[in-house]
């Protein structure tokens, strides 16, 4: 477990590189292993001043063509695109394609209708950062 300086020092070092929000989780490894996509975990950490809630930050890797599972994430979710391009639908909107610097918020339980590559030849990656209550998953497939 990091220190709140150790995260401290990192959450501003994102907002220094121009990270204005972020996405994706763990669950999503197991559930998208064909679509050869790979969830990293940056850090979690306790929210001191919001009892019960915990902030995940993690890195959504896409190969070449590959995509999650429709799903939904229990908090908010705050996401951003450090390489290549992402399609992203999150209902009721439309699916948009977000590219390297660009930033997108998903509202909590709204379903996750698309999140792929938008390259069939480039690797795409994205920066994920979403608050929910502890032990919460960080995903719910939808069926």
């Amino acid at each position: 477990m990091s220190t709140r300086r150790e995260t401290t020092k990192a959450l501003a070092a994102m907002m220094t590189a121009g990270f204005s929000g972020l996405l994706a989780m763990p669950a999503l490894a197991n559930a998208d292993a064909e679509h050869r996509s790979k969830v990293h975990e940056v850090i979690q950490h306790a929210l001191p001043d919001m009892e019960g809630k915990v902030a995940s930050l993690v890195t959504v890797s896409y190969a070449p063509g590959a995509g999650s599972k429709p799903h939904r994430h229990p908090g908010p979710v705050f996401g951003y695109i450090l390489e290549g391009a992402i399609v992203s639908q999150v209902e009721p909107g439309p699916p948009i394609t977000y590219r390297a610097g660009e930033a997108f918020y998903e509202p909590p339980l709204h379903v996750h209708r698309i999140s792929r590559n938008a390259s069939k030849t480039r690797p795409a990656k994205l920066l994920a950062f979403e608050i929910t209550k502890k032990g919460q998953p960080l995903t719910v497939p939808v069926k």
